[in-house]
C-alpha cells in the first residue's frame, strides 16, 4: 500500500469493500428493495422497518406516487443547478405555504437537514442583528461546523471544534430530573433565563434553537409548556424561535408538524427527511420579511431545489394528505404508546416516551441511575433476528427508536410490538404474571 498522502494503486483486497469504514449501515441489512413498510434483504428475508430511514421514509418505500412523479420530472429536466428556475419548485413553496405554521410563508430550498440548519442560524443572526444562539442540551442539528456548534447530543461529534458562538440550556426532561413535566419545562425555563444572566445577554440572543421533539438525542418531546416558555422569551427579548423540524415534520407527530401538534407558532422552522418522499431535499421557512435577510447570493446549493426532489415532494405531500398520515399517525402513536407504557411498568429500567410515530424506549438500570447500551443493543438484535429493524439513539445508545413509516397499518404495527414486547421481556426477565398485565394485540 502507498504511503499516507500517496497516490495508491493497489485498491482494496479481494473481497473487501472500497467503502470507507465510516459509511454508515447501522443494521448491517443489505436491501434490495422495499415495499410500504417492509424491506426485503439480499438473503430473501423480509423485515418490518421501524427505522424509516431515520424518519425520511414516513410514505413508505417505493410509494407508487412518488415513483410516478419522478419518473415523469425525469423526462422533462433533471437537473438545473439554480442556473434556472422552475414550476416544482415553485409548486412545492406555495404547496409548504398552505401546510406550515401561521406566518411560514417564504422557502429557501437545500439538500440536507444540517445545511438547512446553517441557513437558519445565518438568517437569525442576519435579521436580528445579534450574535447569540440559545440550543439545548441533547440536541441534533447536523454535522457541518456550524450546525454541529449547535449538536449536543453526544459529546464525539464536537471533538476539536469550538462553540460558534452557540449556548446550550437544559431540555426539559421529566424522568432524568424525577420531576412532573410541568414541573420539569419550568425547571429549564428558569435555568435559560440563569444563562441570560450570566452568559449570553437577551440583547445578544438571535434565536432559540430546538428540536420539538429531540431526535438522535434520544425521543425526548419538548412538550407545550415549555415551547410557549421559549415563544414568551423570544417574543420578550426580540429573538426569534427556531423549530428544527426535520425529523418531526410531515405528520410524524400527528399534525404536519410538531408545531401545529403543541399549538406553538416558530418564526423560522427548518424541514428536511421526508420532505423529499425519499429523495434529498431540505428547506428553511420563514415569513417574508425575515427571509428577505438572506440575499440572492448569501446561500447557494448545487442541488438544492433539484427539479425530480422537488416532484417527489409534491406528490408526497399529495399522498400524505389524500391517506390521512398524520391522523393515521397521532392514532397509532397513541395505541404504540399505551402498549409499551405497560411494558414500561413491567420493567423497572424501562422509559417509554414519544409524540406520534416518534417514540424511544431508554434502557437503564432498574434504579434509573445506569443507561445500558449493552441490553438495548441486545433487544435490537433479538428484534432483527424475529424481522423487525429499530435503531438506538441518546448519547450512550441505550434509547430504541420506533420510528415507522406512517403507512405502517394496525395489524403491522401490532407485529412489531409484539416482537419488540417479547425481545425485551427475554433480554430484562420477564416478571412472574407479566403476561396477564400486557395488552392484547388482537384488535
Amino acid at each position: 500500500m502507498a504511503a499516507v498522502g500517496g497516490r495508491g494503486t493497489s485498491g482494496p483486497e479481494p473481497g473487501e469493500s472500497a467503502l470507507a469504514s465510516a459509511q454508515p449501515s447501522i443494521t448491517g441489512v443489505e436491501a434490495v428493495r422495499g415495499q410500504g413498510a417492509w424491506i426485503e434483504s439480499a438473503d430473501g428475508r423480509a423485515y418490518l422497518d421501524l427505522a424509516a430511514g431515520i424518519a425520511t421514509c414516513n410514505l413508505g418505500h417505493s410509494h407508487p406516487a412518488v415513483i410516478a412523479a419522478v419518473l415523469d420530472q425525469m423526462e422533462r429536466v433533471i437537473h438545473l443547478g439554480g442556473v434556472c428556475g422552475h414550476a416544482p419548485q415553485r409548486d412545492l413553496a406555495a404547496r409548504l405555504a398552505g401546510i406550515t405554521p401561521e406566518g411560514i410563508d417564504r422557502f429557501l430550498f437545500s439538500t440536507t437537514g444540517s445545511e438547512a440548519n446553517e441557513v437558519a442560524m445565518r438568517l437569525a443572526r442576519t435579521a436580528t442583528g445579534r450574535p447569540g444562539v440559545v440550543c439545548f442540551r441533547g440536541s441534533f442539528h447536523g454535522r457541518t461546523a456550524g450546525a454541529l456548534a449547535a449538536t449536543t447530543s453526544k459529546a464525539a461529534f464536537r471533538m476539536g471544534l469550538g462553540t460558534g458562538g452557540a449556548h446550550v440550556a437544559p431540555f426539559p426532561r421529566p424522568g432524568e430530573l424525577g420531576l412532573p413535566e410541568a414541573e420539569a419545562a419550568d425547571h429549564a425555563l428558569a435555568e435559560l433565563d440563569q444563562l441570560h444572566r450570566h452568559q449570553l445577554a437577551p440583547e445578544e440572543t438571535a434565536c432559540y434553537m430546538i428540536e420539538p421533539v429531540q431526535g438522535h438525542g434520544g425521543c425526548h418531546p419538548a412538550g407545550r409548556r415549555f415551547l410557549e416558555g421559549l415563544r414568551a422569551r423570544a417574543d420578550a427579548n426580540g429573538a426569534l424561535l427556531l423549530f428544527d423540524e426535520i425529523q418531526t415534520g410531515f405528520g410524524r407527530t400527528g399534525d404536519w408538524f410538531a408545531a401545529g401538534t403543541y399549538g406553538v407558532d416558530p418564526d423560522v422552522m427548518t424541514m428536511a427527511k421526508a420532505l423529499g418522499g425519499g429523495f434529498p431535499l431540505s428547506a428553511i421557512g420563514a415569513r417574508a420579511e425575515l427571509m428577505a435577510a438572506v440575499r440572492a447570493g448569501d446561500h447557494g446549493s448545487t442541488f438544492g431545489g433539484n427539479p425530480v426532489s422537488c416532484a417527489a415532494a409534491l406528490a408526497g405531500i399529495d399522498a400524505m394528505e389524500a391517506e390521512g398520515l398524520p391522523e393515521h399517525a397521532r392514532i397509532l402513536g397513541e395505541r404504540a404508546m399505551a402498549r409499551l407504557a405497560a411494558l414500561d411498568a413491567r420493567h423497572r429500567g424501562l422509559r417509554v416516551r414519544g409524540l406520534g410515530l416518534m417514540i424511544g424506549i431508554e434502557v437503564g438500570s432498574p434504579d434509573g441511575l445506569e443507561p445500558r447500551p449493552d441490553l438495548a443493543e441486545a433487544i435490537r438484535a433479538r428484534a432483527l433476528e424475529e424481522g423487525v429493524l429499530v435503531i438506538c439513539s441518546g448519547p450512550e445508545a441505550n434509547v430504541i427508536r420506533v420510528l415507522p413509516p406512517l403507512v405502517i397499518t394496525d395489524s403491522e404495527l401490532d407485529r412489531a410490538l409484539d416482537v419488540l414486547e417479547a425481545a425485551a421481556d427475554a433480554e430484562l426477565g420477564e416478571p412472574a404474571g407479566a403476561d396477564q398485565r400486557r395488552p392484547s394485540s388482537s384488535r
